[in-house]
């Protein structure tokens, strides 16, 4: 199985693709988009700060903070 990704600009295109995706009897999500928490902002913000002094973590150190962010 494969997944295809389509970046829709309105309600008339998800709804043609609907209809298109249901006569060929193809399975189908549509996922909303996910608006990031205050946290998650200040974090990235922190992060990019951090980066343009040239302030680097280690691969762990990154891989801990993004598993806390997608908790």
């Amino acid at each position: 199985m494969s997944t295809i990704t389509i970046h829709t600009e309105n309600e008339n295109q998800i709804n043609l693709l609907k209809a298109l995706l249901k006569e060929l009897k193809i399975n189908f999500e549509i996922d909303k988009e996910e608006n990031l928490t205050e946290w998650q902002k200040k974090q990235l913000i922190r992060g990019i700060d951090e980066a343009d002094k040239g302030d680097f973590v280690s691969k762990e150190d990154a891989k801990e903070i993004l598993d806390q962010c997608f908790r």
